[in-house]
C-alpha cells in the first residue's frame, strides 16, 4: 500500500461488522414453558408440548476472506481483487451451505431463528465512478435468505421470514470472468418463524444505532457505517414475546460497546419475557465489555443449562474448508427475568453437518458457516406468567432510525445504510497497524481486545472503508498528474 495511504489497522477494520445479528423475545407472556434452542445433537420435541419455545441463533458466514482488499494499489488492481471475492463467494457453496444450516434446523426444529450475516450479493454495469455509496446493481447472484428458506421448504420444514433488518449496501467495481461489472454487497438480518409453529406476529420494525464508525472516503468524504437491531412481536398460545435481532460492531469495542448501552436500554423498556440471541462479538472471557452490559439484566441461557461447557461459536477460516476448531464464544442465547433455560446445544459442529459438494468441477468439503449456531430451552417462570397484563401494553419499539422494516424477505429500507464487516480469518489475528476510522462521535477506533475474528460478511465495514480510502489515493495521484 502506499505511503500515503491512510493507516488502517488490518485487524480493527477487518473487525468492522456492520450486520446486527440477535434475536430477542421480550413483552411476551408465555405457556407454562417457553423452549428456546435446539443443536444438531439435540432430540426435537414433540409438536404437541405447547409449553416450549424454541430458538436459535446464527450468523450464516458470507464465504469469503476481504483481508486481500489490503493490498490493492489501484482502480485495476481493485477490480480484480472485488472480482476473485465474487467468485470465491461462489466457490463457498451458498445454496449448498444454506441446504446444510436447513437440514438443522429441519432436524431441530425451532420455532422462531434469528440469522446474522443474510448476504445479498447482486451485480450491475460497470460505472465509472470510484463512489461507494451509488447502489444501483440488481441482478442477483447470491441470495442467502432467500437460499435458506428455498432449502426449508424443499426439507418441508418451512419458515416465514417475519422481519429482515439491512444494515449495509455497498458497490464495488469488479471485474468477474474477464469483465467489469459493478458488484454490491448487501448485509442483512433475519428473524424466521416456523410456518407451522403455534407462533403470530402480531408487529415488526428495525431501528439504526446511534453510535456507528465512520471513515474517511477521501480528503473531505466521510462514510458512516450503520449498525442495528430488528424487533418482531408475536403471540406464543395466547401470550405475548418479543424478538430483537441483533449483530454488534466487531471492528471498535468502544461503539460496540455504545451499542450495547442502547440495546439495553431498548431491552429494559420492553417488559415481559425478554430472549435476546445474536453474535454480539464479545463474550464472558473477554470482561467489561458488550456481553457484559446486555448480561446485567439478563441470564445467559449457555451459562444457566450448561455450566461446565465451553460452548465456544467462533471462528473458522473464511474459506469454510479449514479445521472446524472454535476458540470463542460471541453467539449467545440470553433471556430475561420470568424465563428459565432448561437446555442450551450448538448446531453446525459436528462432522455430520460438513457440506459435501462440487464446485467448478472440483470436490469440496465445508463446513456450513465460520460460526457454529445455538439454541436454547427456555420455560416460562411464575414471574412470567403472572406478567401477561403487563406485556399487553408493552410497546415496541419504533423504527424511526430503521435500515429496515422486514416486509418481506429482501427487506425493506426506510434510510440508507452503509456496508460494513465482521473481520478476516485468523491470521489477521497477528497483523499490525494503527486505525484510522473514527467512530461517530471522533473517536478513535482501535484493536479491540474483545472483538472477534470471524471471517465474513461481517468485513464489508472495513472493505468499504479501505475501498474508500483507496479511491480518495487515486483520484489524489491523478489530481497530482494533471
Amino acid at each position: 500500500m502506499a505511503p500515503d495511504t491512510p493507516a488502517l489497522s488490518r485487524r480493527s477494520v477487518l473487525r468492522g461488522g456492520l450486520t446486527a445479528g440477535a434475536v430477542v423475545g421480550t413483552g411476551v407472556t408465555l405457556p407454562s414453558v417457553v423452549r428456546a434452542v435446539t443443536s444438531a445433537d439435540s432430540t426435537p420435541a414433540d409438536d404437541a408440548d405447547a409449553t416450549e419455545l424454541r430458538v436459535a441463533t446464527w450468523n450464516l458466514g458470507l464465504g469469503a476472506n476481504l483481508f486481500s482488499l489490503f493490498s490493492v494499489e489501484d482502480r485495476a488492481d481493485l477490480a480484480r481483487t472485488v472480482g476473485d471475492l465474487y467468485e470465491s463467494i461462489g466457490r463457498s457453496a451458498v445454496e449448498a451451505r444454506m441446504g446444510a444450516v436447513a437440514d438443522e434446523l429441519a432436524r431441530t426444529r425451532p420455532d422462531v431463528v434469528g440469522v446474522q450475516e443474510a448476504a445479498l450479493v447482486r451485480t450491475g454495469p460497470p460505472t465509472e465512478s470510484e463512489a461507494t455509496d451509488e447502489r444501483d446493481a440488481e441482478t442477483v447472484a447470491f441470495d442467502f435468505l432467500s437460499a435458506l428458506t428455498d432449502a426449508l421448504d424443499e426439507r418441508e420444514t418451512p419458515y416465514d421470514v417475519a422481519q429482515v433488518t439491512t444494515n449495509a449496501d455497498a458497490e464495488f467495481p469488479g471485474r468477474v470472468d474477464g469483465r467489469r461489472v459493478d458488484v454490491r454487497l448487501t448485509d442483512r438480518d433475519a428473524i424466521l418463524v416456523r410456518s407451522d409453529a403455534d407462533v403470530s406476529v402480531t408487529e415488526r420494525s428495525a431501528a439504526t444505532f446511534a453510535e456507528a464508525l465512520v471513515f474517511p472516503t477521501g480528503e473531505s468524504r466521510t462514510l458512516r457505517v450503520d449498525r442495528g437491531y430488528g424487533v418482531v412481536s408475536a403471540t406464543i398460545d395466547g401470550g405475548r414475546v418479543t424478538v430483537v435481532n441483533t449483530h454488534l460492531e466487531s471492528a471498535s469495542e468502544r461503539v460496540r460497546g455504545a451499542q450495547a448501552d442502547e440495546l439495553a436500554s431498548v431491552l429494559d423498556g420492553l417488559g415481559g419475557s425478554v430472549v435476546l440471541l445474536g453474535d454480539l462479538n464479545d463474550g464472558p472471557a473477554f470482561g467489561g465489555g458488550a456481553y457484559e452490559t446486555l448480561s446485567s439484566n439478563l441470564t445467559d441461557a449457555w451459562d444457566a443449562a450448561r455450566p461446565d461447557a465451553d460452548g465456544d461459536t467462533c471462528c473458522r477460516a473464511a474459506t469454510l474448508d479449514g479445521p472446524g476448531a472454535l476458540d470463542e464464544r460471541v453467539d449467545h442465547v440470553l433471556v430475561g427475568s420470568g424465563l428459565a433455560a432448561t437446555d442450551a446445544q450448538l448446531v453446525g459442529v459436528s462432522e455430520a453437518s460438513r457440506v459435501r459438494t462440487t464446485v467448478d468441477g472440483a470436490s469440496r468439503t465445508l463446513w456450513p458457516s465460520d460460526h457454529a449456531g445455538v439454541g436454547a430451552t427456555l420455560r416460562a417462570t411464575a414471574t412470567a406468567e403472572g406478567s401477561a397484563d403487563a406485556a399487553d401494553t408493552t410497546p415496541v419499539p419504533t423504527a424511526e432510525n430503521g435500515t429496515g422494516t422486514g416486509d418481506d424477505a429482501t427487506g425493506t429500507e426506510t434510510s440508507p445504510a452503509e456496508p460494513t464487516t465482521d473481520a478476516a480469518n485468523r491470521t489477521a489475528r497477528q497483523s499490525n497497524g494503527t486505525a484510522d476510522a473514527t467512530t461517530g462521535d471522533g473517536g478513535r477506533t482501535g484493536d479491540s481486545e474483545t472483538a472477534t475474528e470471524s471471517p465474513g460478511f461481517g468485513p464489508l465495514a472495513g472493505v468499504v472503508g479501505v475501498v474508500g480510502a483507496a479511491a480518495g489515493l487515486l483520484r489524489r495521484r491523478r489530481d497530482g498528474a494533471e
